[in-house]
Order: structure tokens, then sequence, then C-alpha cells
């Protein structure tokens, strides 16, 4: 995939269509393409390597996106789709949606994620790592998992803040995911994600999926917005050699809460 190494849209621009803008047709796009991922999980995914299941989880996600009206634009590095660990401030379930239209692997998600309507059979076919918050033999699955997928030549992607929040500021970071890499002596690539609204370029509350947010009511949000930004800062990745999973924990949480609270240009009037 091309690569712009500045805040330019990728490939998943807005329609322009009159249509798309009306929540209803956005609904039914995403209901027909929900059903697509259950033909591609069932049909196609048996039949395909490692490459080709991540192209059309990426594709996928794309087209979701697009329906959505949810511009993405990138700043920093360029993302690897080489084995290794991706970690992320956490805003809402488009977070998702948005890494793996730039760089899908499998993701690291709270147990309850695997009961959502349509949503979760989707991350149970794309191999989630599910983990229970409570639960140390979870975490301690989870680490092995992770470290099973980098072995497979794939990407794990998780939110260490363990919650969305409003994406003002940066949780604390909670240092399992890390001993994955530690393992398994593979670098960490830090990602910091913004949602903004693209016609006054302010924080946007449209993506947000916090507190008592239900899934249909973040969905509805989302829908009823015709100008979504979502801006992704993709940083230097970080080697863990040397480190402990606390003090690589630290220094990927200095790296994205630093990105995420650097002054942003003003709007343009």
């Amino acid at each position: 995939m091309k690569f712009e190494p500045t805040f330019t849209p990728l490939s998943m621009r807005r329609s322009r269509g009159l249509a798309r803008a009306y929540p209803p047709f956005k609904a039914l796009g995403l209901m027909l393409e929900l059903l697509a991922a259950m033909l591609i999980l069932s049909v196609l995914f048996p039949r395909l390597q490692r490459a080709g299941r991540l192209d059309q989880t990426q594709r996928w996600a794309r087209r979701v996106l697009a329906i959505l009206q949810v511009d993405v634009q990138c700043s920093g590095s360029a993302p690897s789709l080489a084995a290794g660990l991706v970690v992320a401030n956490h805003v809402s379930w488009l977070d998702i949606l948005v890494i793996q239209s730039l760089a899908p692997g499998i993701f690291v998600a709270k147990d309850e994620v695997r009961r959502w309507p349509l949503f979760g059979r989707v991350a149970q076919g794309c191999a989630t790592i599910f983990v229970r918050r409570s639960s140390s033999r979870s975490a301690r699955a989870m680490v092995d998992s992770s470290v099973a997928a980098f072995q497979q030549g794939y990407s794990v992607v998780a939110f260490p803040e363990g919650t969305s929040t409003d994406g003002s500021d940066l949780g604390v970071f909670h240092a399992n995911i890390f001993e994955a890499a530690i393992r398994s002596e593979t670098p960490v690539q830090p990602l910091t994600l913004r949602y903004l609204d693209a016609r006054t370029g302010l924080p946007s509350q449209a993506a947000l999926f916090i507190g008592e947010t239900t899934l249909l009511a973040s969905l509805k949000a989302v829908m009823a917005t015709s100008s979504l930004t979502t801006q992704v800062h993709i940083g230097a990745r970080i080697d863990p050699c040397g480190h402990s999973r606390k003090s690589l924990a630290n220094c990927l949480h200095q790296s994205i809460r630093g990105q995420l609270l650097a002054p942003q240009p003003a709007p343009v009037a």
C-alpha cells in the first residue's frame, strides 16, 4: 500500500455521494459489510495464508471507514507490516478499524467484545486474543498467544490503558502485554490517535466510546456525522532489549503521551 508521510487521506476517503450522508444509508452499508465479513471469514479465510487474510482485513476496514465517512490521516514513520507489538491510546471502537486499515494484525481485546452483536463474531473470526481483566491466568494466556502470533508472522495490536478515554490525556498502561515483546525480542510500535471535526479542526465528540455509552449509541453518533477525521501519528519503534515490562510500558507511555499532548496547529478559519 502507498503511505503518505504527511497529513493526507489514505485510500479510505469519505464517500462524496449524497446518499452516503444520511445515517440510514450508512447503517445499511454497515450491515452489508458485516454480512460480507461473515462470508469472508467462513469462505475465504480458510483458503488464504497470512498475507491474504491480512489483505482482506485491511480492504474490509477501509470499506467500512468509507461508509462511515471517516478520513484517516497519518504522520510520522511508515507503518511496518513486519511482526511486532503495536500499542496505541484507546478512544473508540473505531480505533480497531483505523489501525486495521493501516497495518492489519491480531488485536488484544477485553472478553466482553466477543459478546457484541455481529462485531463479536467478526472479532472471533479474526483471531482476536481475548483477555479477562481480573484473571491473572487469562493475562498469562494472552502473553503466550501474542508470542505465538509473532512467531507466525503477525503483528499484535493492544491498548495498554485497558479502557477507552476521551483522548485528552493518556491513562496508566498495564504492563502485561509488554512481556510478550520482551520474551520474543520484538520491537514495539507506538501509535497516537486523535479524532477531529474536519470542519473546525477541533476534537470531535462523535467517536467517543466511554463511560456508560453503549455500542449502539456510539454507532448512531458516528453515523450522524460526515466530518470525522482520525489523525494517526506513527512513532519510532522501540527495542525491548534491556527493558523490564514496566520500564518498556513507561517508555511507550511517554512516547504516546508526549505526542498526544503536543501543541497542534491552529484550525484554519
